[in-house]
């Protein structure tokens, strides 16, 4: 397979509320943190981008920012993604060919899912704007890949505490179907701890 040219954004700043303020990115099972997995699943990419807190600590040469205000939900996340990598690569919303793979922090089986969603994009149509994984009929936005001349637009306006779907939906993204567990999410400590991430960052 010919991989797509594409760039990777990753969000990693909520507030974790379920999990009692454990930040779900520093979460690790014993190996490597859900966010170290997430960014390992992308090194193809020509940027990296993680939204989340300065106190991350990530590769180098990975790019950081945060969405405004803090804590306005994944669409804001996605918005100052977006302005990151544009500032490192100016005409990247121009580039019909260049692809922007979209990801949130918490998903252990990042490394599998990626390599499908691009292999999607990889033979998309010219018509299709961007692919979104599904399963069981349950549509994942935070773990797609959009092109990039699609998705800046959408989220140039206000995105502050907006839902996602708002923006992604009028781009009407194909649906990628993906089994369950390559979509599952980190959420709670029973989908930590059956995801064997259940060692929690050490306390400042």
């Amino acid at each position: 397979m010919k991989t797509p040219s594409y760039s990777a954004l990753i969000l990693a700043g909520g507030r974790s509320s379920r999990l009692g303020g454990v930040p779900k990115a520093l979460l690790s099972n014993g190996e490597h943190t859900l966010l170290d997995g997430v960014l390992a699943a992308c090194t193809g990419a020509e940027h990296r981008v993680v939204v989340g807190p300065a106190e991350l600590t990530l590769p180098a040469g990975v790019l950081q920012t945060r969405e405004e205000p803090v804590f306005s939900g994944p669409a804001a996340g996605i918005s100052a993604g977006l302005a990151t990598l544009a500032a490192t690569q100016p005409d990247f919303s121009a580039l019909s060919h260049h692809w922007i793979l979209v990801l949130s922090c918490d998903l252990p089986r990042a490394r599998a899912a990626v390599p499908l969603l691009l292999q999607a994009a990889a033979s998309a149509p010219d018509e299709v704007t961007g692919y979104w994984a599904v399963s069981e009929g349950i549509t994942q936005p935070l773990q797609g890949i959009y092109r990039a001349a699609a998705l800046a637009p959408a989220f140039a306006g206000d995105t502050a505490n907006a839902s996602v779907r708002r923006f992604l939906s009028p781009l009407d993204p194909a649906e990628l179907e993906l089994p369950a567990d390559l979509t599952a999410d980190i959420d709670t400590w029973e989908a930590a701890r059956a995801a064997g991430y259940t060692q929690a960052p050490p306390q400042p």
